[in-house]
């Protein structure tokens, strides 16, 4: 985990916190994960007749870190991901943004949070291959309607953040 140098790891907000999420995939899982109070053995979601792709996951990405989940393929990664930002709906448990409980809020909100304040970098990125990087990063913001100075100007802050100043040119199949 990175944080900026003499900052004290408890200092800083927490941004986003998963508490007891699970993502259970089979007939009736809200009511057996909800009838255990959030407590079951990867045994009993079994003889359940459910998968159990997310369990009981417990944890917080405080202001300016970089968090990176990994694990073996079909481990449940993406499917966290997705629950963090409601594309898949948790069985159980909360997700909260800025001490906001996600599952509670409105659908407008929601995507008004995905619109401005929340993003995911996937592995496989998801890139239009005939815009370059610029107009990559440029492009969501057109799509809410800012101009073209002021989307270049903020994708060439996001290009030197993420240190790919000299590749804005580049497109997708020239990156590695």
């Amino acid at each position: 985990m990175l944080q900026a140098a003499g900052t004290p790891k408890d200092a800083r907000p927490i941004k986003l916190a998963c508490r007891n999420v699970w993502k259970l995939f089979g007939a009736n899982a809200a009511n057996f994960i909800r009838q255990r109070d959030g407590k079951a053995s990867m045994a009993e979601v079994a003889a359940a007749g459910l998968v159990g792709a997310v369990r009981a996951v417990d944890l917080e990405i405080r202001q300016g870190e970089i968090f990176i989940i990994m694990g073996l393929s079909g481990s449940g990664k993406s499917t966290l991901v997705r629950c963090m930002s409601r594309l898949v709906e948790p069985t159980h448990g909360k997700v909260e943004f800025e001490g906001k409980d996600l599952l509670k809020i409105s659908d407008a909100a929601l995507i008004e949070l995905r619109r401005h304040r929340m993003g995911m970098v996937f592995q496989n990125f998801a890139l239009l291959p005939h815009l370059n990087v610029l107009e990559n990063i440029a492009f969501p913001l057109g799509i809410q309607g800012q101009d073209r100075p002021t989307r270049e100007k903020r994708a060439r802050e996001v290009i030197e953040l993420v240190g790919l100043r000299g590749r804005e040119h580049f497109y997708p199949r020239e990156l590695s």
